[in-house]
């Protein structure tokens, strides 16, 4: 069992923490997620609960995951809206030789993922290597092109909006924006924003959709993502649902440019 650090006053909480777990079994075994609020001297109240079988799970593949929360597993009655928490999962088999493994592991592999790591390993008498433990930092450049996005909820009375995103990297709190479509809800902007990343592994993307107005802007949706995904592949291009939306999609392509550092442990 693992556990959270508490944010307090917040129905939209970001977390952003690592956990690891043994897997014994994967075709039987599952995670249980159960959020609470904290009451201080009080027992602490379930808000929810939610489960993921780890045989979903394909081996050495980022899974990004939107659970619905419930207040019981067993009994499914619960109709009450509960809210929803959003994971990142990742599961590393042991004695694997397919050319993955976790990103997150103090001993760093020499596998083709491990290239963006490059672990500096020595060779060892016998002409093996030899695998130094080291603390990685993992640096580099994320660029984050905005595509477009499709289905946008209307926000005036025409049943238009003006849409542009605001992209943030959550640690530096560097921001970058596209320009404002007009009258679109299936906006398509192709704009590319580089970000100098110091701890890849840690760090997060937000990209926030607002309606540009006259008198002022109109919150359309976000979506939140780690860099895992990236850092293990390289590039990819995907579709993401805005979360805090009644619809609405982002179209995005990222790419990461290894700047590796290292720190004898």
């Amino acid at each position: 069992m693992k556990k959270s650090k508490t944010i307090n006053n917040e129905l939209n909480p970001i977390w952003n923490e690592h956990f690891e777990f043994v897997v014994e079994d994967p075709l039987t075994q599952h995670l249980v997620i159960k959020i609470y609020d904290d009451e201080g001297l009080q027992a602490a109240e379930l808000i929810g609960c939610a489960h993921v079988r780890l045989n979903e799970l394909e081996p050495g593949k980022v899974k990004d995951v939107w659970l619905k929360l419930v207040k019981d597993l067993e009994i499914q009655r619960d109709q009450k809206n509960r809210g929803q928490v959003h994971l990142e999962l990742l599961y590393c088999p042991y004695g694997t030789t397919n050319g993955f493994s976790n990103p997150f592991a103090d001993n760093v592999q020499l596998t083709s993922l491990e290239k963006l790591l490059k672990s500096g390993a020595e060779p060892a008498q016998n002409g093996g290597e030899i695998n130094r433990r080291k603390d990685v930092i993992v640096r580099g450049v994320l660029s984050v092109t905005v595509i477009s996005a499709e289905d946008l909820a209307p926000t005036d009375l025409m049943g238009k909006a003006d849409p542009y995103v605001v992209v943030t990297m959550k640690k530096t709190e560097t921001k970058n924006k596209t320009r404002v479509v007009p009258e679109s809800l299936n906006p398509v902007w192709n704009q590319t924003f580089d970000f100098v990343v110091e701890d890849g592994l840690h760090d997060m993307l937000i990209l926030e959709v607002w309606d540009h107005d006259t008198f002022g802007k109109d919150y359309m949706g976000r979506c939140i993502l780690t860099l895992t995904r990236v850092l293990m592949e390289g590039e990819y291009k995907d579709t993401f649902e805005l979360d805090g939306a009644k619809s609405g999609k982002l179209n995005l392509h990222l790419k990461w440019a290894p700047q590796p550092l290292y720190r004898d442990s």
